[in-house]
C-alpha cells in the first residue's frame, strides 16, 4: 500500500472570508486524475451480477516521491485546487501542471528530461522545488538538475525585471518629450503676449497661461485658458486706454 503524505491533510492556509484554503505548494505537486472501477453493491444486488462503475479518483504526490502518495476518490475541493490537470482529465489531456516545460532546462540532452519526467518531474518550476528525499529518489546528478533549474528561474526573473523596468523608462521619456513640447508651446506663446502687449494686463495672462499649463490655475475661476481671447481681449480699445490713463494720474500726483 502506498504510504500518504501526511501533510496533505492539514492546509498551510485558510483564508478568513471565502477563497480557497491552500495545501501545500500545490503548484509543484504532481496531481493526476483519473478513472477507477469502483464495485457498486447496490447496483449488484438489484441486477444480481456484478456492477462496476467509473469513479474519478486523485493521485498526488510531490515530485520526485513516487512513495509519498494519496491515492483516493476525488473530492470536490480537488478540482479547485488543481484546476489545470481537472480540466486536462474532463478532455482526456496528459495531465501536467502550469510551468516551464523541463525540456528547456536541457534541450541539447533530451535523456534529462525524460529521466526527470519519469520521476513526475515536468517543469522547471518543480525541479528548483525538489525536496532531498526526492533528489535523493531521482539519483546522480539529480541536485546539479535542481541548482541549474534555479538558476534558470533567476534569469528569468531578472530579464522580467529588466523587461519591466525598459518600459517603465520608456513610458518616462514619452512623457519628458510630451512635457518639452508643451513648455516650447508655452514659450512661444508668452514671447508672442510680451511682443503685442507689455502691460500688466499681458503679465497676468502670462500667469493665466503658467496657470493653466501646470494644471492649477490661480484665480480662473474655473474658466480654460484661450490664448486668442487673451490677445482679443488685451489689445481691445477698453484695455489700451487704461495705460494712459494710470499714467496721467501718476504725473498729477507728483
Amino acid at each position: 500500500m502506498a504510504e500518504e503524505f501526511t501533510n496533505f491533510s492539514e492546509p498551510s492556509y485558510v483564508p478568513k472570508e471565502g477563497g480557497m484554503v491552500q495545501y501545500g505548494n500545490d503548484k509543484s505537486m504532481v496531481c493526476m486524475f483519473y478513472n477507477r472501477p469502483t464495485h457498486n453493491p447496490a447496483k449488484s444486488t438489484e441486477a444480481g451480477r456484478p456492477i462496476f462503475e467509473d469513479i474519478p479518483f486523485v493521485r498526488i504526490h510531490p515530485p520526485g516521491e513516487r512513495l509519498n502518495i494519496v491515492d483516493r476518490p476525488a473530492k470536490g475541493e480537488d478540482a479547485k485546487r488543481f484546476p489545470t490537470q481537472w480540466a486536462q482529465f474532463q478532455q482526456n489531456k496528459n495531465q501536467v501542471p502550469e510551468g516551464t516545460p523541463i525540456d528547456l532546462l536541457y534541450p541539447e540532452y533530451p535523456a534529462v528530461s525524460a529521466t526527470l519526467r519519469a520521476s513526475g518531474v515536468h517543469t522547471i518550476e518543480q525541479c528548483a522545488d525538489l525536496s532531498s528525499n526526492a533528489i535523493e529518489n531521482v539519483g546522480m546528478g539529480a541536485q546539479r538538475y535542481v541548482n541549474e533549474a534555479k538558476k534558470y528561474l533567476d534569469a528569468s526573473n531578472k530579464g522580467v525585471k529588466a523587461s519591466q523596468f525598459r518600459h517603465e523608462m520608456e513610458t518616462k521619456d514619452r512623457e519628458i518629450k510630451a512635457l518639452n513640447h508643451t513648455v516650447d508651446q508655452l514659450k512661444s506663446q508668452i514671447e508672442h503676449l510680451m511682443h503685442n502687449n507689455t502691460t500688466a494686463a499681458a503679465l497676468g495672462q502670462v500667469k493665466d497661461l503658467l496657470a493653466g499649463a501646470m494644471e492649477r490655475p490661480q484665480h480662473l475661476a474655473g474658466r480654460a485658458y484661450d490664448p486668442q481671447m487673451a490677445m482679443i481681449n488685451a489689445n481691445s480699445p477698453t484695455n489700451q486706454a487704461r495705460v494712459p490713463a494710470k499714467r496721467q494720474r501718476a504725473r498729477l500726483a507728483r
